[in-house]
């Protein structure tokens, strides 16, 4: 029951707030209706020092997506390209919910496309 509300709500999510962009791999590239976000990564650096390190997330569904998201990868979202990466060794995505529904993928803009 849990699993069908998790899904029409991200279904719900998506009608509403998605905005198009294209996901490239190489010359590979595919459409997909993302949901902006944003991760906020915290780490020390050699010194002691906190360094923050903000992430643009683009949320996807999983069958928008059907491949596993890597380093290098490109987002293209209104004329500027995002980076698919994390800092200090971190995943570059992560489920967004524990149905493993959609995919939070994290950049870095990089600039014009």
């Amino acid at each position: 029951m849990i699993e069908t509300g998790m899904e029409a709500l991200r279904a719900a999510q998506i009608d509403a707030l998605a905005t198009d962009a294209v996901y490239r791999r190489g010359a590979d590239e595919r459409s997909v209706k993302a949901v902006l976000g944003r991760t906020v990564f915290r780490s020390q650096n050699d010194y002691g020092a906190w360094v923050r390190t903000e992430s643009r997330d683009f949320i996807v569904t999983a069958e928008q997506l059907d491949i596993e998201p890597q380093a290098g990868d490109e987002i293209v979202y209104q004329g500027d390209v995002y980076e698919v990466l994390a800092p200090n060794g971190e995943p570059v995505w992560r489920w967004s919910d524990p149905q493993q529904t959609a995919l939070r993928i994290h950049t870095k803009n990089t600039g014009g496309s």
